[in-house]
């Protein structure tokens, strides 16, 4: 027999926490994978030239954010558009063969491949992008992600996407509710079932629950990186800081001291000037180090940052109830580590043996039903 009522009865506690009021949501493009039935949140109706159109419109407003005012959350949202795009884009059939071997040979992945690892050498959709799948450097690289759920309380400054604010929308509220309706009578069906084949036909129905609360409510993701000390994010360089250093920089250092004489009367009258107000005296002070080390970068780096990926409350809390109660779901560690991810493949390669041993068990159990054949001997 196979145990699988308190399966449907956790479901339904969690479905049932799952449906609160909420606004409008972000509908993230993926592809849906075509090897096993699992169910990666559907994208947006759009062709491909205009997904790409947006993706490319996504980066040009994060590099531009980035190039104006150059901090870890500007570095983040950078980080987020191009690897959106790469995931999206530029893995080929995998979600269908469940391999990728690498590197890529499209001149727009390669590109955006090589700026993300110029902003962040250590980003593991890059490094599989580059290296492939099944690498050890891509095992690696994702080894330091964990989950995090998005915290309401997060101001719009430091929330890695703005529409984890905004949460799910009220259709998709409808849709949990009605999802939950069908579990309940999924459940009497379980429990009214007498035989095995029944109950491993109720248990598919299930499964397949989960999976479609799992793509409503992870719809909404976003990485997110943290200084492992503090938890804090890194201050910004103001622009007038960053244009000292850029000039500076610009002059050969046999050449510079005169000009770094004259930028610095400027600065200690602009700070004798500024004696009654704190942050301009702080401000002042940071142009007196650029002027005085040009060569220290002093821009936000995503090296050494604890990387977490960023989703719901409502999908935190199902993936770790499906994670127990459904663990041959490869959905849940698709939605958890990412789509692109070789934790996901290995989820869908186990799911697909997982299919095939049920359909060996269905096969043997039909022919055990067959009625034995008469006998072939003639009587006399």
């Amino acid at each position: 027999m196979i145990p699988f009522r308190p399966i449907l009865i956790a479901l339904t506690a969690v479905l049932c926490t799952l449906v609160v009021p909420v606004f409008a949501q972000n509908s993230p493009a993926g592809n849906t994978p075509q090897a096993h039935t699992t169910t990666q949140p559907k994208p947006a109706t759009l062709d491909l030239r205009e997904a790409l159109s947006v993706s490319d419109l996504k980066i040009e407003m994060a590099e531009s954010s980035w190039k104006i005012k150059q901090t870890l959350q500007t570095l983040v949202e950078l980080a987020n558009a191009l690897e959106k795009y790469l995931n999206d884009n530029c893995f080929g059939d995998m979600l269908k063969t469940l391999s990728y071997v690498g590197p890529p040979t499209n001149p727009d992945c390669i590109a955006r491949m090589e700026r993300l690892l110029d902003i962040y050498p250590e980003d593991p959709v890059a490094i599989c992008l580059r290296d492939g799948i099944a690498a050890q450097s891509c095992s690696d690289a994702y080894r330091g992600q964990s989950m995090k759920q998005f915290s309401p309380s997060t101001s719009l400054e430091e929330s890695p996407d703005a529409a984890l604010r905004v949460g799910l929308s009220a259709a998709d509220v409808d849709k949990l509710r009605a999802i939950s309706e069908t579990l309940g009578n999924v459940n009497k069906d379980y429990q009214r079932a007498s035989s095995d084949e029944e109950k491993q036909k109720h248990t598919d129905d299930a499964m397949h629950l989960y999976d479609k609360a799992l793509s409503i409510s992870c719809k909404i993701v976003a990485i997110q990186l943290e200084d492992p000390t503090s938890g804090k994010r890194q201050n910004a360089e103001d622009s007038s800081v960053r244009d000292i250093r850029e000039k500076l920089l610009k002059v050969p250092p046999s050449l510079r001291a005169d000009y770094q004489n004259r930028l610095m009367t400027e600065a200690e009258e602009e700070l004798a000037r500024a004696k009654d107000d704190p942050l301009k005296r702080q401000l002042v002070k940071q142009k007196i180090e650029a002027i005085l080390n040009p060569e220290i970068d002093a821009r936000p780096k995503a090296s050494g940052k604890i990387r977490y990926r960023v989703v719901l409350p409502e999908c935190y809390e199902l993936i770790g109830k499906a994670s127990v109660l459904v663990p041959n779901l490869p959905s849940t560690s698709c939605h958890r580590d990412g789509w692109q991810s070789p934790q996901c493949m290995a989820a869908m390669k186990k799911w697909n043996d997982y299919r095939a041993q049920v359909a060996e068990r269905k096969r043997r159990s039909e022919k055990r039903a067959q009625p034995t054949p008469g006998s072939q001997i003639s009587s006399f």
